[in-house]
């Protein structure tokens, strides 16, 4: 009889590992200088569900956002104060609120926000030309080489300590564990469960899927989205989606309901439509806003 000895299961791989490989391709990222998208937020209140859709655009030399605080569904649906009235008595509110004009606030939000993944890198302002490179383009151009170019130009490096090897220390903020693999989107994907080991309001991934061939980030829930109101006491999923050659944000949907200025959604969402590099912004886009609610990522 042949006994054939038993073959030790695979090895699981590092979520650190995985981490690490999410962080560095979030941080290799790069993004055309302006951005123009569109914001839409949905909302389900009372069995009824609407969306209000922003125009936005980003500066991403700098991470300015540039927003047109009025929506589509504003625009169709001009806000006329209710008769009656309100008022205060000993700091108590009289009388019912009205429900609230943009269903979350005002989104001030940026499609390649990386939810504490890695630090999104600034793209690189455009600039004109220098007169040398123009001068290459036109004899690249009529296939004309420089003469005084040679192939022995390459400088001779000068002696110096070898560098042996590049070392990189972080602080780890997440103890992370491996939980399997799955499928996103019809892409096989590492799943990782992170717990903060310190201050887990800013820490705020709890899961995340990974495509273990790349390193990219494919999904995510955090604890809680946004800075203030009612969208930072729910968990929230994130989806991120491949656009010309970048990671964005695809959507963002709330897992539990929500109650905001006397209304409950039992389903919130933000998804980021339409986005696509442009040379520059319409004068409407502005950094200005009005005072009031604004949906904004920490």
């Amino acid at each position: 009889m042949i006994v054939t000895p038993p073959t030790a299961p695979p090895r699981a791989p590092d979520p650190y590992a995985l981490f690490g490989a999410a962080r560095r391709y979030w941080e290799t990222q790069r993004y055309p200088p302006r951005i123009r998208y569109t914001v839409a937020v949905r909302v389900e209140e009372g069995g009824k569900r609407r969306i209000e859709r922003y125009r936005e655009g980003l500066d991403a030399t700098t991470g300015t956002v540039f927003v047109d605080a009025v929506s589509d569904y504003e625009r169709a649906h001009p806000h006329v104060p209710p008769h009656g009235f309100g008022f205060d008595i000993l700091g108590l509110r009289i009388g019912k609120p009205e429900p609230p004009v943009d269903f979350l606030g005002v989104p001030v939000l940026a499609p390649n926000y990386g939810f504490g993944i890695g630090v999104t890198p600034l793209a690189r302002a455009p600039r004109p030309p220098t007169p040398a490179e123009i001068v290459a383009e036109v004899r690249a151009a009529f296939h004309d080489p420089n003469p005084r170019a040679t192939a022995s130009a390459t400088p001779t490096p000068r002696p110096g300590p070898r560098a042996i090897a590049h070392v990189l220390a972080r602080t780890r903020e997440y103890r992370i564990r491996f939980v399997g693999t799955g499928d996103v989107g019809g892409i096989p994907a590492a799943h990782l469960a992170l717990h903060p080991l310190r201050d887990p309001a800013r820490y705020r991934l709890r899961q995340l899927w990974i495509d273990p061939q790349t390193g990219a980030p494919l999904a995510a829930v955090i604890a809680l989205d946004f800075v203030r109101g009612p969208t930072t006491a729910v968990p929230w999923r994130i989806r991120f989606a491949q656009i010309a050659g970048a990671t964005y944000v695809a959507r963002e949907t709330a897992l539990a309901p929500m109650a905001y200025r006397g209304l409950v959604y039992t389903q919130a969402s933000v998804a980021f439509e339409r986005i696509r590099a442009v040379a520059s912004f319409p004068r409407d886009l502005s950094t200005f806003l009005p005072g009031g609610a604004l949906l904004e990522e920490p």
